[in-house]
């Protein structure tokens, strides 16, 4: 993503990792199924995503966004799913294990998300790079080794 401006770039991965969710979990409502396939596929696939787009310093807030992206998501999915003139007592049911089902799809995203991001950091390093706070720069020109002393 060489070119994109660092806030377009944090702009676009938060827009991937709310939409794409957000949308599988609309599909799912409207398909009868809100907590279905659909939706657990279109979460993970956020979140990969999301993951591939961040940059390492933006990494930090992928993993703790993921239940407030998909309990919405999930829960809407299957307010949607819901037949019209649903009794309140059968709603608050189906939201209830709307919660449960979200639960493990967040534990899912979670483990997505974490086993795209080391994939990222061991695979993305480059042999011209230099280990850094972030440990992405590439080592300018006439810079001395890591922990090279002067004199």
């Amino acid at each position: 993503m060489a070119g994109l401006d660092e806030r377009w770039r944090a702009g676009l991965t938060a827009l991937v990792a709310v939409a794409i969710p957000m949308a599988a979990g609309i599909a799912a409502g409207v398909n009868g199924n809100g907590d279905g396939p659909l939706l657990q596929g279109g979460v993970v696939v956020g979140a990969c995503a999301a993951t591939l787009l961040a940059t390492r310093r933006g990494l930090w807030w992928l993993v703790p966004a993921q239940p407030m992206i998909v309990v919405p998501s999930t829960v809407g999915g299957v307010l949607l799913a819901e037949p019209r003139g649903t009794n309140h007592t059968k709603l608050g049911t189906d939201s209830v294990t709307a919660l449960h089902h979200a639960f493990i799809i967040t534990l899912v995203a979670l483990g997505a998300v974490l086993v795209v991001a080391l994939a990222k950091a061991v695979f993305g390093r480059g042999g011209d790079r230099q280990p850094g706070l972030a440990g992405s720069e590439p080592a300018p020109d006439g810079a001395r080794p890591v922990g090279a002393h002067r004199g």
